[in-house]
């Protein structure tokens, strides 16, 4: 079995810029610019990824003229090519043997010897047996075989026409669709941003489109029909957006796009507040829709997501690791003494960057993970969110805590009998969970912000309801 370090080497920056330099690019004419890792995801024991974005560049370069008033200190002016793009490269890896020889095999399956061009749009896996890992070029993605169709502006201008009467607001001819990708997490899912032109351009629209592993699309259109519903009876406390339709040749859940920017992570800004009470309303009429949802977030499952990373701790921080350790032995105890809290149709991911604002209303977004849970496992992410991991200042410290005791109380004035005996040990679960993250991330000054949230942690675990 390999190490998470073993595993890293194998895919980090240098080991993605080698694979480029040579097995990639010699004879394309194209330069290899930068090579920046943008994602990483640990599933323990069995799968790594990571993703990079690469900015190729491509002809005669062009130096820039020297700046005699620049500083000194100045970074050095940089090349500039006649033709400049940008592809992403991503990396997986497996731990065990046996993972590795199943994953092997299902891509001799699907591509066979297939070695396509990565620089057209065919980036087939390229396996490494000694090392266990894999690099594939988006739009290729082993475990959703539509992304690169959902990802041709010919082909959903093709499939957009055919359903111009559900899709526009107004009677008009569609003439082009433009493409942008607005969110790809490898063998999970693919999300695009469709603009849709048409004549008269009065017609024009912008729309979502979200390709899925497995039957998750058509499963995020049952959800999203459902909860479409609930809004429009929720009496402003859930607005979401409004779905169109399941294409299943493309295996592609589409939505119209809501107005307005994320919301983010400055817990200062004139909006952030507003959107916790938002939020809060949002849960409570998720909790109460009777929207059907199948088991899937448990707290004994996180636990032990927990318990997998301990010895990943000790050997990168063990202060942190022994923290770890003490929070799972408490979580534990007072776990065995706590009654079960009633199993509710909940949102699954609820953080505060899953809003959208837009002039004083806000919009709910991202049902991927709905699910039944206890009622305080979609409370207890948003409020462990709510902390900046490394503040910038004590005022984001003491917004957060304002919003989350304003969160809570709007949240039990909705909801007045709602069962949240569980709530410190979900509370205390997600910030490990954070933790967890941190840790595999890596940033600088990661360290600290484990420390300080496992800290916290226990003192949540041991603490009232505000």
């Amino acid at each position: 079995m390999l190490t998470l370090g073993s595993v890293q080497e194998a895919t980090n920056t240098a080991a993605a810029t080698r694979y480029l330099e040579e097995s990639v690019l010699p004879g394309t004419g194209w330069t290899l610019l930068e090579a920046r890792r943008r994602y990483s995801r640990l599933e323990p024991p069995e799968t790594y990824w990571a993703m990079y974005r690469v900015k190729l560049g491509r002809g005669e370069p062009i130096l820039p003229e020297a700046d005699a008033e620049l500083d000194e200190d100045a970074p050095e002016p940089q090349p500039v090519y006649p033709e400049q793009r940008e592809v992403r490269l991503v990396a997986r890896a497996l731990f065990k043997p046996e993972a590795w020889q199943r994953f092997a095999s299902r891509m001799h399956d699907l591509y066979g010897s297939a070695s396509g061009d990565p620089l057209d749009g065919h980036g087939y896996p390229v396996l490494f047996p000694e090392s266990q890992h894999a690099f594939w070029f988006y739009p290729v993605d082993p475990s959703m075989p539509t992304l690169a169709a959902a990802a041709n502006p010919s082909r959903v201008l093709r499939l957009f026409r055919t359903l111009k009467r559900g899709l526009l607001d107004v009677p008009a001819r569609i003439t082009a669709v433009d493409v942008k990708l607005a969110r790809y997490v490898p063998e999970v899912n693919g999300i695009f941003e469709y603009m849709i032109h048409t004549a008269p351009a009065a017609g024009s629209k912008r729309i979502f489109g979200k390709v899925q592993a497995g039957h998750g699309g058509r499963r995020t259109h049952q959800v999203m029909t459902a909860l479409w519903e609930v809004a429009r009876a929720a009496e402003g406390r859930l607005a979401i957006p409004r779905p169109l339709s399941f294409q299943p040749e493309l295996s592609l859940y589409l939505e119209e796009a809501a107005p307005g920017a994320a919301v983010t992570g400055d817990r200062t800004a004139p909006h952030f507040l507003p959107g916790t009470l938002f939020a809060a309303g949002a849960a409570a009429a998720i909790h109460e829709s009777e929207v059907p949802a199948e088991p899937h977030i448990r707290l004994e499952h996180e636990l032990e997501r927990l318990d997998g990373v301990q010895d990943q701790f000790a050997h990168v921080h063990p202060q942190a690791h022994f923290l770890l350790r003490e929070l799972l032995i408490h979580i534990r105890a007072k776990l065995s003494h706590t009654a079960e809290e009633e199993w509710l149709p909940t949102h699954g991911d609820l953080k505060y960057d899953q809003l959208l604002h837009d002039e004083g209303r806000f919009t709910l977004i991202d049902f991927d993970y709905f699910s039944l849970a206890e009622t305080s496992a979609d409370l207890a992410r948003y409020c462990a969110y709510l902390f900046p991991s490394m503040p910038r200042g004590w005022e984001q410290s003491v917004a957060a805590e304002e919003a989350r005791k304003a969160f809570l109380d709007h949240y039990r004035e909705l909801r007045p009998h709602a069962t949240l005996q569980r709530f410190q040990l979900w509370e205390a679960v997600m910030l490990g969970n954070r933790a967890m993250t941190a840790m595999w991330a890596q940033q600088r000054g990661w360290e600290r912000a484990v420390e300080g949230l496992l800290v916290m942690a226990m003192e949540r675990l041991n603490s009232r309801l505000p």
